[in-house]
């Protein structure tokens, strides 16, 4: 019989148990940094992706102006060269009529020229002031996604906090304890055996008294 047998085993149940919660803590923590890493690598690739989608919407809101400010440039060539084709004003004074009546005819030409470019340009500017809130409204939409993204991935993680150390028990003192236990478990067997002549006090032979002689 090994005294402080239970002690000892005890304690190596608790140093395997120790060493697999401190494995299962760093696995836990290398998945951690592996979900943390690839998390960075999308917000970083939705970043990209955003600002790409900003910028082509964008590109699509100057290109739509630009086809519309080429639109009103022909159609303002089309209006002059009418109204020089019509200017009955004009026409009157190339004729040798320059009186007030000629002078009416081509204000009233040049005002209705004028007017179609007015309104054109009013159209523009209409025009120029949607596009640009639409241009707006996809930056801030693109811009509140990365930030959401951001908060998202910003967050600072640390591994799980270390498993307690294991308080091992006193082998010394386990085996004195199992020593005074056998002590008292064979003090009892004497008391209750007395003197019956089987060997409880001698110092060999097969009887009791030999086994635990050989037990100490």
């Amino acid at each position: 019989m090994c005294l402080g047998a239970g002690a000892r085993a005890a304690n190596e149940q608790a140093r395997r148990q120790y060493a697999y919660q401190l494995k299962q803590r760093e696995q836990n923590w290398m998945q951690t940094l592996s979900i943390t890493s690839t998390e960075r690598i999308m917000h970083e690739q939705g970043v990209d992706a955003s600002n790409i989608g900003v910028s082509q919407v964008l590109g699509d809101i100057e290109a739509k102006f630009g086809k519309q400010l080429g639109a009103a440039l022909q159609e303002d060539e089309v209006n002059w060269a009418k109204f020089l084709e019509d200017n009955t004003g004009a026409k009157m004074a190339a004729s040798g009529q320059t009186g007030r009546s000629a002078g009416r005819a081509s204000t009233l030409a040049l005002a209705e020229y004028l007017k179609k470019g007015s309104r054109k340009a009013y159209e523009l500017t209409e025009s120029r002031q949607e596009l640009t809130k639409a241009g707006q409204k996809a930056y801030g939409l693109a811009k509140a996604e990365q930030m959401n993204s951001f908060a998202k991935n910003n967050i600072i993680r640390n591994p799980d906090l270390a498993p307690p150390q294991p308080v091992m028990q006193n082998v010394g003192m386990a085996a004195l304890m199992d020593g005074l236990s056998i002590a008292g478990s064979i003090a009892a067997i004497g008391v209750g055996l007395g003197p019956t002549g089987l060997g409880i006090t001698g110092t060999g032979g097969s009887g009791i008294g030999g086994f635990f002689k050989n037990l100490f």
